[in-house]
């Protein structure tokens, strides 16, 4: 990648990143930890359209095998946060660990590209979309 890309793509996701520490202005769905703690995290994630809300609780096996690889993962001892790029946004999936020790999705948040809150869910449609390019 070259340097000058390598930078804005990092620092766009410190950028995200540091704002949804903040709460800087998140728009994102997501679990209470109560719910989490006990959630059984799904395998997969059912067809038809996707919303922010379906990607919530699920394996990461299960985000990958629908949305395919994130172009960017951080792992951490109990937290893993996945991006996915799309047009104008960053789609970000946050996993954490559950009481019995799974990883599931617990929140979905979405940042523009060049800063500040987007809608997860158009955030979303943009990344499906640049997985799945119509065919002409």
């Amino acid at each position: 990648m070259m340097p000058v890309l390598r930078f804005a793509f990092f620092g766009a996701v410190a950028l995200g990143l540091s704002a949804c520490a903040s709460g800087g202005g998140s728009s994102g769905v997501g679990m209470s930890n109560r719910d989490l703690a006990s959630v059984e995290p799904s395998r997969e994630i059912g067809g038809g359209p996707l919303t922010p809300q379906a990607l919530l609780g699920v394996a990461p096996e299960a985000l990958s095998a629908r949305l395919g690889e994130p172009a960017f993962k951080r792992a951490e001892p109990q937290a893993q946060v996945w991006q996915y790029g799309g047009e104008g946004c960053s789609l970000f999936i946050y996993f954490y660990k559950t009481d019995a020790g799974a990883l599931a999705s617990s929140f979905v948040d979405a940042r523009k590209t060049l800063g500040g809150p987007a809608d997860p869910a158009a955030c979303l449609a943009e990344v499906v979309a640049k997985k799945s390019p119509p065919v002409s």
